[in-house]
């Protein structure tokens, strides 16, 4: 299953702008990691860490499409995949529309997989 959802989001993590794409379950535990420049990227992560799990419930709570938080300078976007995963992905914002528009695509590539595994 890991190696399917690595093919899935090849092409969004080898974007220039990407610094990390992450699965996580609702529970804050991530299933898939793509991490790019891992000093910067777990700095950022272990400072959200503790904020993750709370960000998770309220995206399923409130039904929210995504949440974005800026921190430095990277931009963590949540968008919910199932009723319990969540794609994170951490970039810089430059070429955020394209960024969204990419993670579209591999939501919707991502959900009869992950539907299917359950």
């Amino acid at each position: 299953m890991n190696r399917k959802i690595g093919d899935i989001v090849r092409t969004l993590a080898s974007d220039p702008s990407v610094r990390g794409v992450i699965l996580y379950r609702v529970d804050g535990t991530p299933i898939y990691a793509n991490i790019r420049d891992e000093r910067t990227v777990l700095s950022h992560l272990y400072f959200l860490e503790s904020q993750i799990r709370t960000l998770l419930e309220y995206i399923f709570n409130q039904n929210l499409e995504e949440i974005s938080i800026k921190v430095g300078n990277l931009k963590f976007l949540l968008l919910p995949v199932t009723r319990t995963l969540v794609l994170s992905i951490l970039f810089v914002p430059v070429s955020e529309y394209r960024i969204e528009v990419e993670s579209k695509r591999i939501i919707n590539s991502l959900r009869p997989l992950l539907i299917d595994g359950i």
